[in-house]
């Protein structure tokens, strides 16, 4: 008994973390760390600690909808129709006119699960290892590409017929109400065939639920006008020569995840987020990543590390990662790296070492820094660029999405649930760890 009242506590805590009120749940928007791999790892989590409560009969999962399309939304899809079997019915709303429709064709972004771990023991392994929805290291696309392929599977097994799980595209309206978790929408219906669904006749339908489950993310990224690049998943050259001999100035703004990865793409020559590591510590990386994880364990993940890097590069660790960068630096381009933050309060290099990023990335941002590689900048963004003389058509503008902003429109009673959402923003209780029960999930083969 003790080890069922063991996972019935754990399973009382997720839900509550992920609740923003009955019935209602947010998966990984407003984390730290939301990673293709943390964010399965969430919908897990959560579909678990619904079963498992139901199990109890302290929970009544019933009508589930789930809004967002991705792979966040399509993992929590599938991990519920594998584990209530035929218990509850599934409808999962995408804005767009095909699910996953972000990482698909993404030729140019590599996805690992676990390598934003790194150093710590375990982050080089390939595979993603979950019990639905699998993937191994790959383009962006190659994941995407086997992640819907094993959604049509799930679907085949576990989907019966359309009462049980249905799916609208093309949303042209849409609103929760969440007072009565009543959801009104405009949209075309999806009708499956295989691992592909095609459009179906549209309309206008009001209905309630059960269960409503956010699985939106961070949302897309903020534009800055004059500077409208594209969204960071969509296909672009930076990472290539330039065939016209020339050299080119960019100005990189922000200094997240996206702007770091960017940054070292403009910079380093034939940089591959999938063998860096291996380049950069040929003979030495187990010996780095045990000192590096050591050190952070001790001082806890989400110190600034400037200063440990400064004090590991003093000790040696670090110089045949400086001489490998040093004779790879890009010829054919001349970066800026903006640094400024939202209100202005970020004034020196060290400040952006927090935990805004990857370990590894704020490691390849030192090193880069370590070997002249780009100029930093601290004005405002227009100052920045004109100093620098750089064309409009190069300034990548990295600022991260207004999540709590595209939450808000998804209600028409946004008041209500506010306070809630930015208290679980201020509590990052979503831990991603693997808190459901080994064997629990079951699979179409």
């Amino acid at each position: 008994m003790a080890g069922i009242k063991s996972y019935l506590e754990r399973a009382c805590d997720v839900e509550k973390s992920y609740r923003i009120q009955t019935g209602l749940y947010v998966i990984g928007s407003l984390e730290r760390g939301a990673t293709v791999y943390n964010q399965q790892t969430r919908a897990h989590n959560l579909v678990w600690a619904l079963w498992e409560l139901q199990q109890r009969e302290s929970q009544n999962v019933g009508r589930v909808a789930i809004v967002g399309g991705g792979i966040a939304g399509l993992t929590a899809a599938a991990c519920f129709l594998a584990l209530f079997k035929e218990s509850i019915s599934v409808t999962l709303f995408e804005k767009l006119l095909d699910i996953c429709p972000i990482q698909q064709g993404s030729d140019a972004r590599w996805l690992h699960p676990r390598i934003y771990d790194w150093p710590f023991e375990g982050s080089r392994a390939p595979s993603a290892s979950l019990p639905v929805l699998n993937w191994s290291e790959g383009r962006a696309s190659d994941v995407a590409r086997s992640i819907l392929k094993e959604f049509g599977e799930f679907c085949e097994a576990f989907s019966g017929d359309e009462k049980r799980f249905s799916v609208y595209l093309g949303l042209r309206h849409f609103q929760i109400d969440a007072t009565n978790r009543k959801i009104t929408w405009v949209a075309t219906r999806g009708r499956r065939a295989g691992a592909h669904f095609q459009l179906d006749e549209p309309g206008g339908i009001s209905s309630e639920f059960d269960t409503i489950v956010l699985a939106t993310g961070f949302g897309l990224e903020t534009l800055n006008q004059p500077y409208s690049i594209e969204s960071y998943w969509r296909n672009e050259q930076l990472g290539q020569p330039f065939l016209d001999g020339s050299q080119r100035r960019y100005l990189i703004s922000g200094f997240g995840d996206g702007a770091l990865v960017d940054l070292c793409r403009l910079t380093i020559e034939r940089f591959r987020q999938d063998s860096i590591v291996y380049e950069l510590f040929p003979s030495n990386l187990v010996q780095v990543e045990r000192c590096l994880s050591d050190e952070l364990s001790n001082l806890g993940r989400d110190v600034n590390v400037f200063e440990l890097l400064e004090r590991v590069e003093r000790n040696g660790l670090l110089d045949s990662a400086k001489k490998e960068l040093r004779e790879r630096i890009r010829k054919d381009t001349e970066v800026t790296l903006h640094l400024r933050g939202a209100n202005g309060e970020i004034k020196t290099f060290d400040q952006i070492f927090g935990r805004n990023s990857s370990f590894l990335n704020r490691l390849l941002t030192y090193l880069l820094y370590r070997s002249g590689a780009f100029a930093l900048e601290f004005s405002e963004l227009e100052k920045a660029v004109a100093r620098h003389d750089v064309p409009a058509l190069h300034v990548l503008c990295r600022h991260g999405a207004r999540t709590i902003d595209q939450l808000s429109e998804l209600f028409s009673d946004f008041a209500l649930v506010e306070p809630k959402l930015a208290k679980l923003k201020e509590m990052q209780g979503q831990h991603p760890s693997r808190l459901w029960a080994p064997g629990v999930f079951r699979h179409y083969l």
